[in-house]
């Protein structure tokens, strides 16, 4: 649990520095460094999409059907999110928030199992998601996004929704 929870807090950490610095790194985001952002975005989808497909394997073949259906419908609906984003830096909304649902996940794990693991964990995504925009509102940098706290929340149900396909729930099972 200790290692579930320090992966959660980092990963909330990652999301409260992009909070402040995010106007910041917008310009890597633009132009011909901006190619290079959504190939390493692209990459870090493609290295999911492996390790889904090696665990999907992994699967007893009873399993198998019904998780592949999942994967491909959680791996579409990543797809529209970064689609719907007009910009680049925007779709590491995708990423964040899709690595928080994983932690969440990961965390709730220790407590809850199956839909109320699932649902637990996208209520607290989904509520730091909404923390994040309310106090965005309140820098002077940057402004509310209700669109943002959609395509967060939606980021991080459809990772939790695609790891308790691969049955990554119980604790000490290597995931």
């Amino acid at each position: 649990m200790r290692r579930d929870l320090l992966w959660f807090l980092a990963w909330l950490a990652a999301i409260g520095l992009s909070l402040h610095y995010g106007r910041r790194v917008a310009p890597w985001f633009e132009g011909a460094s901006g190619t290079i952002a959504s190939g390493l975005m692209a990459l870090a989808g493609l290295l999911a999409l492996i390790w889904s497909w090696r665990r999907w394997r992994s699967l007893e073949p009873g399993r198998r059907t019904r998780a592949g259906l999942t994967l491909a419908a959680a791996a579409l609906g990543l797809a529209w999110l970064a689609w719907w984003q007009p910009l680049t830096i925007e779709r590491t909304h995708l990423f964040l928030y899709g690595g928080l649902g994983w932690t969440a996940y990961r965390l709730m794990r220790h407590r809850l199992i199956g839909a109320e693991q699932a649902g637990a964990a996208t209520a607290v995504c989904a509520g730091v998601g909404l923390a994040d925009e309310v106090i965005q509102h309140l820098h002077p940098e940057r402004v509310f996004d209700l669109r943002d706290v959609a395509t967060n929340t939606l980021s991080a149900a459809l990772v939790i929704w695609a790891a308790a396909a691969l049955g990554v729930n119980r604790p000490g099972n290597g995931s």
